[in-house]
């Protein structure tokens, strides 16, 4: 998904959601990027991710979704804990943090209603 604000052509970012574990179809990882300097720390990042979830849950029945971010990242860090993702394991090699999200029938209420509130546009 291209992250766009106020119907401006110019991209600020992306989301994305990769479902590539064999051993479990219903397990996601989930990353965001917000490349424009001046659209960070507007909530974008946060918003993005949580429709994203919502989508994937709603659409790919996702009960875990994993975010794996550079340990120097602390902002993606935060955001991550803010939204309720642990941390499961430490790269050493890469100086990466893995972190995970069960989406339990509360969360996925959550994500829901967020859905239920997003304004598409076709």
């Amino acid at each position: 998904m291209e992250l766009m604000v106020n119907d401006d052509p110019a991209m600020v970012g992306d989301v994305n959601i990769y479902m590539n574990d064999l051993a479990d179809p219903q397990l996601a990882e989930i990353e965001i990027m917000i490349a424009e300097p001046k659209s960070r720390g507007k909530g974008l990042g946060k918003e993005s991710v949580l429709m994203m979830m919502g989508y994937a849950v709603q659409n790919f029945r996702i009960h875990v979704f994993r975010a794996k971010i550079g340990a120097s990242n602390g902002l993606s860090l935060s955001l991550f804990q803010k939204l309720g993702f642990k941390e499961t394991s430490y790269s050493e090699i890469f100086k990466e943090v893995t972190l995970e999200l069960a989406v339990m029938e509360q969360k996925q209420e959550e994500l829901q209603q967020l859905l239920g509130s997003v304004v598409t546009h076709a």
